[in-house]
C-alpha cells in the first residue's frame, strides 16, 4: 500500500499531505500493527469480495439483508455458515443498496481487533484506489492486482484471475468506462486487453481533465461507509435500539387494550343474554295473546295486524261507500226527489242532500233508506226559500253487511 500511496503522490491522484493515511492489516500474521487515529486500515481485498444482489427497491432494513443472505446461500450452494454480509450503501439511497462485502467471520473478528477503536475505517484494499464516474482504476503490484470498476464495484486478485474478471466485465453489452486509470507495476496481459478494447488510458488526474472527466479521488465516494467493523446485523440492531426504549410503554398499551377488550366483550355478552331473554319473553306473550299458531317472523307487524284486524273488519262491515252508493241511488230515484247531492268523509260516513215535494216525502225517504238496511239520521229538513218543496239532509253511517 505504501507503493500505491507513493504512486498517487507522484501522479497527482492523491494528496501528498495524506501519504500516511493508510496502513495494511494482514489477518492472522501476528504483526501487531495498530493504526494511528484517523488512519484507514486495509486488508487483502481477495478475502473480501464485493457481490451484487438482485433486491427489490421497496425492500428495506432487515428484510433486505435476509433476502441478500438467502441469495448468497443459493450461489454458494451451502448454508453460508461462518460468513458475514455487510451492505455497501454506495452512491444511492442507503436503504436501497444492491452490493455487499462478504468475508469469513473469523477474519473480520481478527481485523476488528487489530484495527482498534482509533482507526477511521477497515476496508478491503481495492476501495483505497482513486476513482471517478465513467473511470476504471487498475493498480498492479506484481503479485496482486487491485481494480475499481467505477464508483460502486471492485476486486483484488492475482493477475491471471484479474485478467479473467476484466474480460468478463468488458464483454459486449456491458457498460464500458470512458477511460482507465493505470497505476503501479506493468501488467502486460491486462494492458493488452485494455488496448484491444480501445479504451483510453490515463496516468493521473490531468489525463482525466483532458478527457473532460471528473478527477479521480481517494475515499471520495462513500467508501468509508463499507467499514468492516460494522455489525453485520446493522438493520436489526438499529431496529432494536429504536424499539427497546419504548418496549414497556408498548407492553403497557397492549395490556390496557387487552383489558378494555375483555371488559367490552363481557359487556357485549351480558347484553346478548338480556336480549335473548327479552326475545323469549316477548314470543311467549305473543303466543299467549295474539298468535297461538304459525311462525313469528316480525313481532311488531304481526301484533299490530292482529290488534287492528277486528276493528278494521267492523268498519268495513259498517260502511262500504261504493256498495252503499249503489243501493242509495235506487232508493233516491224511487223517492221522486227533484235533486240530490252525495258527499263522503272517512269516519263520518255519507251525507245525502235531496230536494223533495214536502216533509212527508222526506219522512218516506228516510223510511225507505232504513228499510234498505242503512243506518240513517235525518239531520235537517226545511222548506226552500223559493217555496218550491223541501230540502232534507240525511247522514248515512252504516249498512248491514248482508245487503
Amino acid at each position: 500500500m505504501a507503493r500505491l500511496e507513493q504512486a498517487e503522490a507522484q501522479d497527482g491522484t492523491g494528496d501528498r499531505t495524506e501519504d500516511g493515511r493508510f496502513v495494511r492489516l494482514d489477518a492472522g500474521d501476528g504483526s501487531g500493527v495498530v493504526p494511528r487515529p484517523g488512519q484507514v486500515a486495509l486488508v487483502d481485498g481477495a478475502l473480501v469480495p464485493m457481490m451484487t444482489f438482485d433486491l427489490p427497491p421497496r425492500l428495506r432494513g432487515q428484510a433486505r439483508e435476509d433476502v441478500a443472505r438467502r441469495q448468497l446461500r443459493d450461489r454458494l450452494g451451502t448454508g453460508g455458515a461462518g460468513l458475514e454480509l455487510l451492505p455497501c450503501p454506495g452512491t444511492g439511497h442507503p436503504d436501497q443498496w444492491q452490493r455487499a462485502l462478504v468475508a469469513e467471520t473469523g477474519d473480520i473478528a481478527t481485523w476488528r481487533a487489530a484495527a482498534g477503536p482509533g482507526a477511521r475505517a477497515v476496508l478491503p484494499d481495492y476501495l483505497a484506489l482513486p476513482t471517478a464516474p465513467d473511470l476504471w482504476t487498475i493498480y498492479g503490484s506484481g503479485t496482486r492486482v487491485l481494480v475499481r470498476l467505477g464508483l460502486e464495484d471492485g476486486f483484488s486478485a492475482a493477475p491471471e484471475v484479474a485478467l479473467a474478471m476484466l474480460e468478463a466485465a468488458l464483454e459486449p453489452g456491458d457498460a464500458s468506462p470512458k477511460a482507465v486509470l493505470r497505476l503501479g507495476a506493468e501488467l502486460p496481459a491486462i494492458d493488452a486487453l485494455i488496448a484491444a478494447r480501445g479504451l483510453a488510458v490515463i496516468r493521473d488526474a490531468g489525463g482525466a481533465r483532458a478527457l473532460e472527466l471528473e478527477p479521480p479521488v481517494v475515499l471520495g465516494h462513500g467508501e468509508a461507509g463499507a467499514d468492516l467493523r460494522r455489525d453485520p446485523q446493522a438493520a436489526r440492531n438499529r431496529l432494536r435500539r429504536r424499539v427497546l426504549p419504548w418496549r414497556w410503554t408498548v407492553l403497557a398499551g397492549i395490556a390496557a387494550v387487552a383489558l378494555w377488550s375483555a371488559a367490552e366483550l363481557h359487556e357485549i355478552g351480558v347484553i346478548e343474554d338480556q336480549t335473548a331473554a327479552l326475545r323469549a319473553e316477548t314470543e311467549a306473550l305473543v303466543r299467549q295473546h295474539f298468535l297461538p299458531t304459525g311462525p313469528i317472523l316480525d313481532v311488531r307487524a304481526q301484533v299490530a295486524r292482529a290488534m287492528a284486524g277486528p276493528a278494521a273488519d267492523t268498519e268495513a262491515a259498517a260502511l262500504r261507500p261504493l256498495a252503499v252508493t249503489a243501493v242509495l241511488a235506487d232508493v233516491v230515484a224511487a223517492s221522486g226527489a227533484t235533486s240530490a247531492a252525495l258527499t263522503y268523509a272517512r269516519g263520518d260516513g255519507l251525507e245525502l242532500t235531496v230536494g223533495l215535494t214536502d216533509f212527508s216525502a222526506a219522512a218516506r225517504l228516510e223510511a225507505a233508506l232504513t228499510a234498505a238496511g242503512m243506518t240513517v239520521t235525518r239531520e235537517a229538513a226545511h222548506a226552500r226559500a223559493s217555496g218550491d218543496g223541501v230540502r232534507a239532509v240525511f247522514a248515512i253511517t252504516g249498512m248491514e253487511a248482508t245487503r
